[in-house]
């Protein structure tokens, strides 16, 4: 392009374009702010070109668009024009160089259509008509990063070979700063993420209360996101509002606004904490209650979150992610900003992932102050015998006081049976023999109603001659190859209770009257027997949800990093049957839209509990069409599967399947794309914070699933378009 003005050398004292082009690049390569590098491509191109018309954009992948970086017209007051966002609309020139990202020259840019708003400029700006257009991409990429457009007064005006190596040397040097700049910069977000999570993980599965994970979900969100306040709602139904941990009445008329004070920087509450009610919220409420994550902002009109509610709280932007638990919405994380920002992508995985910890850490508070509140009543257990006293050593101590009891009352034997809601039939939790007496039987049958009634009734049923006794019939199986002839029977719970934990049963090879004395005894230790078994199972269960929580957290992380499928489908399984320490775990898949499911690469134990079926089955298969209409996880037993579904899940030593659909059932949303399988042993029960995280590993798996779908597609859509350009 031959220039308006006096060459470079002339101007600037220098001895040649391409000596100015070395120094330029020097300074490029000096860089570490993305400003400064357009700002001296624009320098370099202004002071060797000289031309009238001068832009420099960024290419905006997302909403298609070419944004304005500044550049030279012949007009002082152009800036806004030269910096506006241009979107791209197909047929245009400007597109046609994105996409192709070839050089295009214009010989008139007044009498070419194509060219939009720089068309209708174009003699404003001082009767511009030559235009030569050059795109400019990172090395190895695909994708455009951005174009520089000279415009001259002269018609027809094209550039020499020299001018097109100039522009190639350094656009394609700002190009690669560009590129740069970039990757460190999502190396740095994506490994800040990844620590914050780590650490977030760790914390929470030591901390010893909910109180104290709330704690330290919003230092580590503080830290993570900077100035901002942060502050955990939890949904008080009898209120029907949400309130946080310690939250007044909220004040009638609305804050007042004030600046970032070091109390906003520590965490503090957004203004008004007086919580939220359901009317408040509006539609807010449903997005959450469906598992989004939900943002907002008082300057686009594309806010989530109701703008009277950002006015009323002076908020600038504010971002919310649910605490969901098996479809349940017990709270949110409310993150709120007094100044204008963009909730990155790696901020909303950060403020999710904790939502869901503590969604998972919810269910332990009940638990952690019921724990709290046994080792109190470990003072009143003296009657019993000092190995009561140390809860360091449970086991041993209800094992001794069970000895204990049977040497007082001097039975041949005393059993401690557990009771469960799942499982009807007592098992034997400890036992007590006398010197060549028989083992006690692992299980015992389910006992009748009438012997629960007066079991309840009386606390302690005593048979003095079992041989004539009517009740307690349901166990002469058991008890008739022991020689029994007395016994007493009393529960672990404390008086009215209508669901005991456990049972003690006294047994006695003679027939023989039981005194008021000794009922009392074994009530007392019953009751105290009773504690202790709640305090194990508490432990138990709290160790139980801790695994769960951190395998929970690291396998959703996992999952919504894999970029294949079959990836997807290989880890699901995996993850599952470790984390729930299962035989077997496989996924029933199948594409939208087709009518056979595949079974993926199962994960078993063992061989033998590997499906040696076919690996095709119908969609419309029983078994899955019974998991799709669920509402929560599907639980069912061997005898319960379809018989049709047994010639594909013909798992041999199982008796106990849990199948979860990869995603929402939701009519509203779209299909799920399978169905997880779990199988394990017939007595397996599955806790209810078990199967809440299998319908999170569940719909991370489908959420994942749908995005490479959806991206799969795009991509062949966009090879598609791009034949067809």
């Amino acid at each position: 392009m031959v220039p308006s003005v006096p060459p470079y050398s002339d101007r600037a004292g220098f001895l040649s374009p391409l000596v100015a082009l070395q120094a330029t690049l020097q300074q490029m390569r000096e860089q570490s702010d993305a400003n400064a590098l357009i700002q001296l491509t624009l320098e370099y191109v202004r002071a060797v070109f000289g031309a009238p018309l001068i832009w420099l954009a960024l290419y905006d992948y997302a909403n298609h668009q070419l944004v304005g970086q500044g550049g030279v017209t012949l007009l002082e007051d152009d800036q806004a024009l030269l910096r506006a966002p241009y979107p791209l609309q197909p047929g245009e020139i400007l597109e046609q160089v994105v996409i192709e990202q070839r050089p295009i020259s214009v010989p008139d840019l007044s009498q070419e259509p194509r060219m939009g708003l720089w068309q209708r400029e174009a003699k404003r700006l001082g009767g511009i008509q030559g235009c030569f257009i050059y795109p400019f991409s990172a090395v190895g990429r695909r994708r455009c990063l951005g174009i520089l457009m000279l415009g001259s007064q002269v018609w027809g005006i094209t550039t020499r070979e020299e001018e097109k190596a100039l522009l190639g040397i350094l656009l394609g040097q700002l190009a690669a700063s560009l590129q740069e700049l970039e990757n460190a910069w999502r190396q740095q977000t994506e490994k800040r993420l990844e620590d914050s999570l780590l650490r977030l993980g760790t914390a929470m599965c030591q901390a010893g209360s909910l109180q104290e994970r709330v704690s330290l979900v919003r230092q580590e969100l503080q830290t993570f996101l900077g100035a901002v306040h942060i502050q955990v709602y939890w949904h008080e139904r009898s209120q029907g509002r949400f309130v946080s941990h310690g939250s007044a009445t909220r004040p009638s008329q609305p804050p007042t606004p004030a600046p970032i004070s070091k109390e906003a920087k520590a965490g503090a509450a957004p203004p008004g904490d007086g919580g939220f009610s359901l009317r408040e919220l509006g539609d807010m409420y449903y997005t959450l209650t469906d598992g989004q994550v939900v943002v907002g902002g008082t300057g686009t009109t594309r806010s989530e979150i109701p703008l009277k509610l950002m006015q009323q709280l002076r908020a600038q932007a504010a971002l919310a992610a649910p605490i969901l638990l098996e479809k349940d919405l017990l709270g949110f994380i409310w993150v709120q900003s007094d100044v204008p920002r963009t909730w990155q992508a790696a901020e909303r995985q950060l403020v999710a992932a904790a939502a869901n910890g503590l969604a998972l850490a919810a269910p332990l508070e009940n638990l952690d102050r019921r724990i709290r509140q046994l080792a109190d009543d470990q003072e009143f257990v003296q009657q019993v015998g000092r190995s009561l006293y140390n809860p360091a050593e449970l086991p041993q101590a209800l094992q001794q006081a069970v000895v204990g009891l049977g040497q007082r009352l001097q039975a041949g034997a005393v059993a401690v049976l557990t009771v469960d809601p799942d499982r009807p039939s007592p098992r034997l939790f400890s036992e007590y023999r006398s010197e060549g007496k028989q083992a006690l039987p692992p299980q015992f049958s389910p006992l009748s109603e009438q012997d629960w009634q007066d079991l309840l009734r009386s606390e302690v049923v005593a048979a003095e001659n079992y041989d004539q006794d009517l009740r307690l019939l349901s166990w002469r199986q058991e008890l008739a190859p022991l020689g029994v002839r007395s016994l007493l029977l009393t529960h672990t719970g404390a008086s009215g209770t209508a669901t005991p934990e456990g049972l003690i049963l006294v047994l006695h090879p003679r027939p023989r009257a039981w005194s008021r004395e000794e009922r009392q005894l074994l009530r007392g230790t019953a009751q105290q027997v009773g504690l202790l078994l709640r305090q194990l199972r508490s432990q138990q269960r709290q160790e139980r949800q801790e695994h769960l929580l951190s395998g929970l957290i690291a396998t959703c992380l996992t999952l919504q990093n894999l970029a294949t499928p079959a990836a997807l489908y290989t880890t699901t399984a995996q993850q599952a049957a470790q984390l729930f320490r299962i035989p077997l775990a496989l996924v029933v898949s199948w594409q939208p839209g087709e009518s056979r499911a595949r079974l993926q690469p199962p994960f078993a134990a063992a061989p033998e509990f590997c499906p040696s079926g076919p690996t095709e089955i119908n969609r419309q298969d029983p078994l899955l069409a019974a998991a799709l209409q669920a509402t929560k996880p599907l639980q069912l037993a061997q005898e319960q599967i379809p018989a049709a579904s047994r010639t594909w899940l013909n798992s041999a030593g199982l008796g106990s399947w849990l199948l979860v659909p990869l995603g929402e059932t939701d009519p509203s949303l779209p299909e799920p794309l399978g169905v997880l399988i779990l199988g394990a042993e017939a007595d397996r029960v599955w806790e209810p914070e078990e199967q809440a995280a299998v319908t999170l590993i569940a719909q991370t798996c489908g959420w994942t699933l749908r995005r490479l779908l959806w991206v799969q597609t795009l991509q062949e859509r966009q090879e598609v378009l791009s034949e067809l350009n």
